[in-house]
């Protein structure tokens, strides 16, 4: 039988004597010696030669590496382009408020909103029906297989508008008893940390939320970016909160952002939140596009932030601390179940802005964009134009990432960034695409080192 590799086959070296072979869509993989393969290799095809490259050829095939020669590999593509088809609603982002007492000098979210833009505060009543809403939306997609939703309150800075912060708390708190939201429902505060206080840390107890605070290092680093509308540093106010939090048992989870401030001292940082802050989980945030960002950076920045994320991932893995966004690329890299999308944005959240509005990214708030005014008591995002677009938006529906070694492993990333950058939601955000390549060929190679050292 004379086989051809699959359309999604990459080969490479890992040493003078092995080849990696790695299928960049199903994500299976396979380490074989130069000689033993390269004797059943033609030009594009595959001759098995004796029983023992038969046995193998069979091998890869079984695996998806290798095809028939009259097939044209494209199943499993359409298999996962499928899902693509409809939005699967599971993620919740409340934004709280639309205001921040902080002006981080790489903000996206601020710098979106025009010169005139008015501010507001979410009230009580809208918060408890977009919860409403979700609960709702989500009953669908459990009962399709979605097992995992999550609620984000965000801002701006969401503890600003502490009375409906606290509300919005125990309204989750109170629809989990009642059987309203999943027991085991994900919920986030997304916050500067700045006015933290016992009866916000208590309340994110009650209802098992984290509290993700962020801090971009040692004050001499933090203080270059997150200071608050007069200039002043706020790393002193947020590491009394952090402190607090933790004094009180609350779940508490660092963010923190590389930009020029930061991008070297990257896994130096990894070492202080470890040791000096005993934190046990992190997760760093590639820049998203701002009206402060400089063009002339932007490939090498993409580059370099790509090997820091790697090599923090390495510091992070030795220190016990897990380190989300290589992480999850590692899951999806040991399950081998490819990420469609990268940003729940692509169908698979609903966003609630201060005044009620509901959108696809919470990017897009300062323009509304993506953001329509319906009533949230029968609204169905599933069946609105915008988020089957979004839904639609992947590395999959773009046909310059069929052949990237990444497209399984990648998710496309920010398509905020990438309209901001080139116009349109469907571009690529190129700053993703080199950090998603330069992690699969790290975890590739990573657990080639492992097999390597254990004999297999």
């Amino acid at each position: 039988m004379i086989f051809k590799k699959s359309p999604f086959l990459h080969i490479f070296p890992v040493s003078n004597k092995y080849l990696a072979f790695y299928n960049s869509l199903s994500l299976e993989l396979a380490f074989l010696e130069k000689d033993t393969i390269e004797k059943c290799m033609g030009y594009e095809r595959f001759f098995p030669v004796d029983s023992e490259s038969e046995t193998i050829l069979k091998s890869l095939e079984k695996i998806g590496l290798i095809i028939p020669e009259e097939s044209d590999g494209m199943d499993i593509y359409r298999f996962y382009k499928k899902k693509l088809e409809k939005p699967a609603i599971n993620i919740l982002y409340l934004l709280i408020t639309d205001a921040c007492n902080l002006r981080c000098g790489y903000c996206y979210f601020l710098s979106n909103m025009e010169k005139n833009y008015k501010f507001s505060q979410m009230e009580e009543s809208i918060a408890v029906k977009a919860i409403e809403m979700f609960s709702r939306c989500i009953k669908k997609s459990i009962a399709e297989g979605h097992k995992e939703q999550h609620i984000v309150l965000y801002g701006g800075e969401p503890t600003t508008n502490k009375k409906t912060l606290v509300a919005s708390l125990r309204f989750i708190s109170s629809s989990k008893n009642n059987g309203s939201l999943p027991s085991d429902i994900g919920v986030t505060i997304n916050t500067n940390g700045i006015l933290l206080d016992g009866e916000i840390i208590e309340e994110a107890k009650r209802s098992n939320a984290i509290i993700a605070i962020s801090i971009d290092g040692p004050k001499d680093i933090h203080n270059q970016m997150r200071v608050d509308i007069s200039g002043k540093g706020s790393f002193d106010r947020v590491i009394q909160s952090y402190y607090l939090a933790t004094s009180l048992g609350a779940k508490v989870g660092i963010c923190v952002t590389i930009d020029r401030h930061n991008l070297y001292e990257a896994q130096n940082i990894i070492n202080w939140l470890a040791d000096t802050l005993k934190v046990k989980g992190l997760g760093f945030n590639i820049l998203i596009e701002n009206e402060t960002s400089n063009p002339n950076n932007y490939l090498h920045y993409s580059q370099e932030v790509a090997i820091q994320l790697v090599n923090c991932y390495r510091v992070a893995r030795e220190k016990g601390v897990y380190e989300d966004r290589i992480m999850r690329r590692v899951k999806n890299f040991i399950e081998k179940t490819p990420v469609l999308s990268d940003c729940g944005g692509c169908g698979l959240q609903i966003v609630v802005s201060p005044d009620g509005q509901i959108g696809v990214c919470q990017a897009f708030c300062g323009s509304k964009k993506y953001f329509v005014s319906e009533s949230m008591e029968s609204f169905e995002p599933t069946e609105h134009q915008f988020w089957k677009e979004w839904r639609n938006r992947s590395p999959l529906s773009m046909e310059e990432c069929k052949s990237c070694i990444a497209l399984g492993n990648c998710g496309g990333g920010c398509p905020y960034n990438a309209y901001k950058i080139k116009g349109s939601i469907n571009a690529l955000d190129e700053r993703f695409c080199m950090h998603a390549k330069t992690t699969v060929e790290f975890l590739i190679k990573d657990l080639w080192e492992k097999q390597k050292q254990e004999g297999i």
